[in-house]
């Protein structure tokens, strides 16, 4: 939009006025008010002191009307371009190494799920956290992607940079009573790593490693001389005899998704496995539905609301299954009609029509209906 200007002044020599009024009216594609700057746009440069020749003036103009609707700098666009080609090439190359670093700078327009949906799209594996591997950033580790210790919540940042830099001082921490007479931790913080699962390379049983914490507290208790033993403390090696408990692979998940926000021992909507994914259209298979009416089933991951230039409220979704993503919109009546669903239910049924892209490369569905989706037996991916 500034090149307009620039071009209506020092090309055609129109009064700046006229030119900021020539710059809205192609942004906001108004016909009528175009033509008619047109003929002042024209008129202005054959008189203009340079004397220039019809055909140019005329080719100027064309080239300044293309920016009808909607002007970018090429400059941008050029870059974009190149970044878009780059990150191309080094998803397709080296998936791992993408996804981690992106993960890791955590900038963009999506949250880490949808990251992380995407890296199990991909087929690559998620490390969770460990105590001897905590980062500070996602790692590639043997083809899979370690998940750091500062991904977990709760985790206050003296701890963190203790425990990186003990790390790298001190060499790999071998066992938890070790880790705690160095970094120490708070006993709520003990406790969320053992619960992320942070300290499974220590010891696999997190039952075991749960009562060794408790002695670690109360051991560092008596050092500190607070709330001390009445008898004399055992060994940081006792550990009480207690019955099995360990947590099921359904509690493992349930801790990932809220210390870190995702689950990393296995896929996010492992979690929703008493919903009929199978009787659902998948994403990647709605390329062959293309203005047709279906019925689809997704994890909301991205939900944002936006007027309509009538005024009508409306909402944007992004929903994910295991085989891809897709944008969704729900339009005035049926956002009033629906919106309550798009909040009550995390993982939503819609009946939309597939609308493709003007470009034939996309496309975006429109929703129709939105509400609770079908139970059924767990997904066996078939």
């Amino acid at each position: 939009e500034e090149h307009i200007l620039q071009i209506c002044d020092i090309f055609a020599g129109m009064s700046p006025g006229r030119a900021d009024m020539l710059r809205r009216a192609l942004v906001k594609e108004k016909t009528e008010l175009i033509l008619e700057l047109e003929q002042e746009f024209l008129r202005c440069a054959r008189t203009h002191p340079n004397g220039y020749d019809e055909a140019v003036i005329q080719n100027v103009w064309d080239l300044l009307s293309s920016f009808r609707g909607y002007a970018f700098n090429k400059a941008h666009s050029t870059a974009y371009g190149v970044e878009a080609y780059q990150a191309a090439w080094l998803k397709h190359y080296h998936p791992a190494d993408f996804m981690a670093a992106v993960l890791t700078n955590g900038k963009g327009f999506y949250s880490p799920l949808v990251y992380i949906l995407e890296c199990h799209r991909l087929g690559l594996r998620l490390l969770p956290p460990c105590l001897n591997d905590p980062g500070p950033g996602f790692m590639v580790r043997e083809g899979a992607i370690r998940v750091p210790v500062s991904a977990i919540k709760g985790l206050s940042q003296r701890t963190l940079d203790a425990m990186v830099s003990s790390r790298q001082k001190h060499g790999p921490f071998s066992s938890l009573s070790a880790f705690h007479e160095i970094v120490r931790p708070s006993p709520e913080e003990l406790e969320l790593l053992i619960r992320a699962g942070a300290c499974d390379g220590l010891d696999p049983s997190r039952t075991h490693l749960f009562w060794e914490a408790q002695v670690c507290r109360r051991r560092h208790q008596e050092v500190s001389g607070k709330d001390g033993w009445l008898l004399a403390p055992p060994s940081l090696d006792f550990t009480p005899t207690v019955p099995p408990a360990e947590p099921t692979r359904r509690e493992r998940l349930q801790a990932e998704t809220e210390l870190l926000g995702y689950a990393v021992s296995g896929h996010p909507l492992e979690l929703h496995d008493d919903i009929a994914w199978d009787t659902y259209c998948p994403v990647d298979r709605l390329m062959d539905y293309l203005g047709e009416t279906v019925v689809l089933c997704g994890l909301t991951v991205v939900s944002r609301v936006h007027s309509q230039s009538t005024g009508e409220l409306m909402k944007f979704l992004t929903l994910a299954d295991r085989t891809g993503m897709v944008e969704a919109e729900l339009f005035g009546s049926i956002y009033q009609k629906f919106g309550l669903a798009t909040v009550r239910y995390p993982v939503l049924e819609v009946t939309a029509t597939v609308e493709p892209f003007e470009n034939g490369n996309g496309y975006t569905l429109r929703v129709h209906r939105a509400g609770k989706p079908r139970s059924g037996r767990p997904y066996t991916g078939v």
